[in-house]
């Protein structure tokens, strides 16, 4: 049926259909896509030269039209395609949003089949971006998520694309008003059952999981032949009928992903009560102070060593430190090193904390030291009220923007490992910043983080690393961690004059090794 459109559309196009004004600045190249909706076309800017795709619809007042052009509009995320401008006449309505390059998931799979390894790597990706899209005000629905809408560049960066049927999640609705979505891969609910909300596309994502590891679309038939258990669990939980039996959103699949599950019950029950009673404990204690995250009162408590009296705003004056891990708050660097030691490394039964905002730091103006690890942290806009921060460490929290942070002239160490970090350039302004953690994120060069002369020590492992091309202008680097990273050309490292110490993985023993006996730094297997 699509094909005998795409025939038919191809067959009588001429272009003269279009608003003007969209034929003056385009050219269209090439036809993507055609459905009884409109149609996708590949075009070029002939003011630039650049390429770009072009949403056309017949029906200037339909609703997959303008919703898809107002919600690119608000988007600010790599994993997102980027609006470039809107035409529109009496009859047609164009929307141009940026060129994705990259292999659609569907034809990627078809090519060769995806290592378990990669297939997680895909989905994880697709948590953070989710995540965005359901952390907005409110909430929005993809509501389409398939292997044809996800677009694996080179570098194995996901982006998620169309947003022709997706909606801003209204919790007065009790139903929507059109059911849309494709086979397989539609939640329950977009069948009329009930109202779309973001566990919707927690189902999709767990069909494209079972998709990706077996080939079946169909997960009642695909999950037989899942054989990680973990995985499994996770499809079942993802693409549960009832909405209240998957997982509430993005970051929980992601944490079960990377194994990082739930406390057992008793655990999770007498957690629960701890933190009720923590909660209800600080709340009450801190009746002069009001703290927004209990988590933070609690953390100031323990920096203080007051944990039984009011807390007013000559104690959080004095409040220099504060370290939180998950649901835990704790006094001191020590026991927090060591929440992230067992973490780590698989023996700690933490669970994502819940902090959100980072207003109640702002209350502590003498802050010199903040670690807040496996949270909920989107925005840092609060930090920036607080010149006097040395050190800041967000590891695992969906951070995308460090913009708030440009300037810190006291900031020497930034820890981001695990964020949604792809530029770091605004930190040029950040004269003592010595030591960068942005391990396990989606930078993909050096240019991240260009301006950033000062640093000497920079962890990039887990990270998505291609190259190591124009990494000279970072000459006062002294130790660099790339393990687990896709580099494999580590020549450009000899060009740094006081390098000394290399970290990386088993699979790169042949980069160095093809160094011959010109490195005069250390290198470490890990």
């Amino acid at each position: 049926m699509a094909d005998a459109l795409l025939e038919e559309f191809l067959a009588g196009f001429d272009g003269e259909h279009y608003p003007a004004d969209f034929r003056r600045d385009y050219e269209a190249l090439e036809c993507l896509a055609h459905n009884e909706q409109g149609e996708t076309l590949l075009v070029k800017d002939r003011r630039t030269g650049s390429l770009c795709v072009a949403k056309c619809y017949p029906d200037v007042d339909l609703p997959a039209g303008i919703g898809e052009s107002s919600l690119l509009q608000g988007f600010h995320h790599s994993g997102l395609p980027s609006f470039i401008s809107e035409y529109r006449d009496e009859s047609t309505l164009c929307v141009v949003r940026g060129f994705v390059e990259g292999t659609p998931l569907d034809q990627l799979a078809a090519a060769a089949p995806l290592e378990p390894r990669r297939a997680v790597g895909i989905i994880l990706q697709l948590c953070d971006i989710l995540n965005y899209l359901h952390s907005q005000n409110p909430p929005i629905i993809h509501r389409d998520l398939k292997p044809q809408n996800v677009i694996v560049d080179g570098r194995g960066r996901v982006t998620l694309i169309d947003f022709g049927i997706s909606r801003i999640y209204d919790a007065g609705a009790r139903a929507d008003t059109l059911c849309f979505g494709t086979r397989h891969y539609a939640a329950p609910e977009q069948y009329g059952f009930a109202q779309t909300d973001p566990r919707s596309d927690i189902y999709s994502l767990g069909v494209l999981l079972c998709w990706l590891l077996t080939g079946q679309e169909d997960v009642e038939q695909g999950k037989s032949a899942i054989q990680d258990r973990r995985l499994l669990a996770v499809v079942e939980k993802c693409t549960a009928f009832d909405p209240r039996g998957r997982f509430k959103n993005a970051l929980q699949v992601k944490d079960a992903l990377n194994g990082r599950t739930q406390r057992r019950r008793a655990l999770a029950g007498l957690a629960a009560v701890l933190l009720l009673a923590g909660g209800l404990l600080a709340a009450r204690l801190t009746a002069g102070v009001h703290f927004r995250e209990p988590l933070i009162a609690q953390a100031a408590r323990a920096a203080l060593g007051i944990p039984d009296r009011a807390l007013n705003e000559e104690d959080l004056a004095s409040v220099q430190q504060l370290f939180i891990f998950g649901e835990t708050a704790v006094a001191d660097l020590d026991s927090f090193d060591n929440l992230v030691d067992e973490f780590a490394h698989g023996g700690g039964s933490q669970t994502r904390g819940g902090i959100a905002s980072l207003d109640d730091l702002v209350k502590m103006k003498n802050l010199r030291k903040v670690k807040l690890a496996f949270q909920d942290i989107h925005d840092l806009a609060p930090l920036a009220e607080l010149p006097g921060l040395e050190e800041i460490d967000l590891r695992n929290n969906p951070v995308e923007s460090v913009a708030p942070l440009a300037g810190m002239a006291s900031l020497n160490t930034l820890i981001l490992f695990d964020s949604n970090v792809s530029d770091l350039t605004a930190l040029s302004a950040c004269p003592n910043l010595t030591l960068l953690d942005v391990g396990g994120t989606p930078i993909a060069s050096p240019a991240a983080f260009q301006g950033l002369s000062a640093l000497r020590t920079l962890i990039l492992h887990k990270s998505q690393l291609q190259t190591l091309d124009g990494i000279q202008a970072f000459p006062q680097l002294e130790l660099i961690h790339l393990a687990n990273t896709p580099v494999r050309d580590l020549s450009p490292l000899l060009a740094l004059p006081n390098l000394q110490r290399v970290i990386v993985s088993e699979d790169m023993r042949a980069a160095v090794e093809a160094l011959g006996g010109n490195a005069k730094f250390e290198v470490e297997y890990q």
